[in-house]
């Protein structure tokens, strides 16, 4: 199959996954996530083409987007691409019996979960600072960048008007993820590069800790403590 070509039960699964994830999304995701939703506008009905995607988003913050076929890219060529501002999204489409969860990013998690906030220079800008860290990090360092980035665009939760808002595209894209974040079955530290180095990126279970910043520009001067020391 060609990676620019789905099936029709592929495009009904996105529908599916769109419809049930946008109430719990429009109720407790960051503004961020919000302005960003409206502006890129996905289509509800379908897999959102590539050409779509980068007539909106290319304008707005200068990314590309790019598909690639692998399931789950390596860190170093993954940064490699972000140093370019490309953004890959994969082919892959989660089976429907993962609904709730996967533990493998599709399609669906990069663009319903990553790629609003990508219509937003404030956020790209974010997304910036990890490439040239990465790239010129040792090994350790590698791994502490690695969980930093976990715990802020996948997983991160951010403070909003004094409320808890969901802020990282892992627990946008996921419902289950998301649950229990709105139960307050997942315990949430203040975001700082020593409480979060110490913790293990959770893929195959739910994140047993999670870590929230006061705004955009604090999560990134946070950062830039730990990646300017390299």
């Amino acid at each position: 199959m060609s990676i620019t070509e789905f099936t029709k039960e592929q495009h009904e699964l996105w529908e599916t996954l769109y419809a049930r994830q946008l109430p719990r999304v429009m109720a407790n995701a960051c503004q961020e996530y919000l302005t960003g939703f409206e502006l890129l506008d996905m289509p509800a009905h379908e897999i959102p083409s590539i050409k779509f995607l980068n007539e909106k988003i290319t304008p707005a913050a200068g990314w590309k987007i790019v598909r690639t076929s692998i399931r789950y890219t390596d860190a170093v060529p993954w940064y490699k691409q972000f140093a370019k501002r490309h953004f890959l999204v994969t082919d892959y489409m989660r089976e429907s019996s993962e609904a709730d969860f996967t533990p493998e990013p599709d399609m669906f998690h990069d663009m319903f979960g990553h790629l609003p906030f990508l219509m937003l220079p404030q956020y790209a800008a974010l997304e910036e600072m990890f490439a040239p860290a990465f790239l010129r990090a040792n090994d350790e360092q590698r791994e502490n960048i690695k969980r930093l980035a976990w715990f802020t665009t996948e997983f991160g939760i951010i403070r909003e008007n004094g409320e808890r808002k969901v802020f990282g595209a892992g627990i946008i894209s996921s419902a289950s993820e998301l649950d229990r974040v709105i139960a307050d079955e997942t315990p949430i530290l203040p975001f700082k590069i020593e409480n979060v180095i110490l913790n293990e990126k959770a893929i195959w279970n739910f994140n047993e800790v999670l870590f929230e910043f006061e705004s955009i520009d604090a999560c990134k001067a946070e950062l830039a403590r730990y990646f300017d020391s390299i």
